[in-house]
């Protein structure tokens, strides 16, 4: 009891501490849930007050009455344009599906006999998988058409042809599995691997009682301070390295030949190693100053856990995005920039701009962060505490 009772005391005489280890992680977590939980919902169903904008070609009058009534919009085109122009307009624009129906087809439905054995009028829809607006009005256009073909004993049929009616690219489906999982996990990958190295930089120092040794030599303390971090960015830099080569390398295991995951080139893995390269900078500077301020290693990875956790948080939010945010702000908040780059790099809807913004910000935390790291280094309270 009096060991337990010693241990309580230098647990709770530490208010900071206990307050991270047991305050935070729990408000985290329950932020971390929310977000996810609202961003699933909003993954699943999209926008439920977007207008879903259908075009049509021979749109029958039959057809027009009902879309009218159930909130969906009919715009007629002339004829029915290439998979490419398709894609483009349901990206760009406010249609988000295309559909042909025969001409004549009110009449041809209500003269056609079932028992026939005729070939029933045929209705095509396309659309774009990887686009949730564009699910979204496909299966709500053919739900409304399964309703009214079920009320006509099936006098007509959807999709019942050869030709692809998803006119989503393979590129299309293998950035939208990429970004699902690479950006979170390269995150929290590159900042669990830094985090078990230089968690230990400055606090094991002082914990060891090496740190007030190496304090005591003619050696300006800046200098100290620039050496660990030039130190622990190159061994960052290889844990990055590694992760993310390890990561690319086991995607075609993972997708067992579902998806064609080669469609990246040399300019997008030369602009994802600039962002890498920076957030890791980023990661190894952030990871240090905590070291600093804590008396311990222990107390350092306790410190890091919350830290630890706001990154799972934003490697998440990049899961449940619809695609990079176009906004230049964005790009300047810390790592949650390094994920919407990486989003918009995956789906080849980068901004250079936007890339600029990402590496150069880092790139001044980073030095904002040394700075600061140097005056710790200068303080007689925090280098000698233990």
């Amino acid at each position: 009891m009096t060991i337990a009772k010693k241990e309580l005391a230098r647990f709770f005489s530490n208010k900071a501490s206990a307050l991270v280890a047991i305050v935070l992680p729990g408000l985290l977590i329950f932020g971390m849930w929310s977000i996810m939980g609202s961003a699933m919902s909003s993954m699943f169903t999209g926008d439920e007050n977007e207008p879903l904008k259908i075009a049509v070609v021979d749109a029958p009058a039959s057809i027009e009455q009902m879309t009218s009534s159930s909130g969906m919009e009919i715009e007629s085109i002339p004829s029915l344009p290439d998979p490419s122009a398709m894609r483009e307009q349901i990206d760009t624009t406010d249609v988000k599906a295309f559909a042909v129906f025969p001409a004549g087809f009110d009449e041809d439905v209500a003269t056609f006999d079932t028992a026939s054995g005729s070939q029933a009028p045929q209705v095509e829809i396309y659309y774009n998988s990887a686009d949730t607006s564009s699910s979204r009005a496909f299966a709500t256009f053919v739900s409304l058409l399964d309703t009214y073909e079920s009320s006509l004993s099936n006098r007509f049929d959807v999709n019942a042809g050869d030709a692809v009616y998803d006119v989503a690219e393979d590129k299309d489906l293998a950035s939208t599995f990429i970004v699902s999982i690479v950006p979170m996990l390269l995150l929290i990958l590159l900042f669990s691997g830094c985090m078990s190295v230089a968690s230990e930089s400055v606090a094991g120092e002082k914990e060891r009682g090496t740190m007030a040794t190496m304090l005591a030599t003619p050696i300006k303390r800046s200098d100290i301070a620039l050496g660990k971090i030039l130190a622990l960015s190159l061994i960052g830099l290889a844990i990055a390295a590694s992760s993310a080569i390890g990561i690319f390398a086991s995607l075609p295991n993972l997708v067992q030949g579902e998806l064609d995951i080669n469609v990246y080139g040399p300019p997008e893995y030369l602009l994802l190693a600039l962002v890498i390269f920076s957030t890791t900078l980023l990661v190894v500077m952030l990871i240090t100053v905590v070291s600093a301020i804590a008396k311990t290693t222990k107390e350092a990875q306790l410190y890091l856990t919350p830290l630890m956790i706001v990154v799972m948080v934003i490697g998440l939010m990049g899961m449940f995005g619809d695609g990079a945010k176009p906004e230049l702000g964005y790009y300047f908040i810390p790592l949650y920039n390094s994920v919407q780059c990486m989003i918009g790099i995956f789906t080849f809807d980068f901004q250079p701009a936007a890339v600029v913004a990402c590496v150069v910000s880092n790139l001044v935390y980073t030095g904002i962060g040394v700075f600061v790291l140097q005056k710790m280094f200068k303080s007689e309270r925090l280098m000698f505490a233990r």
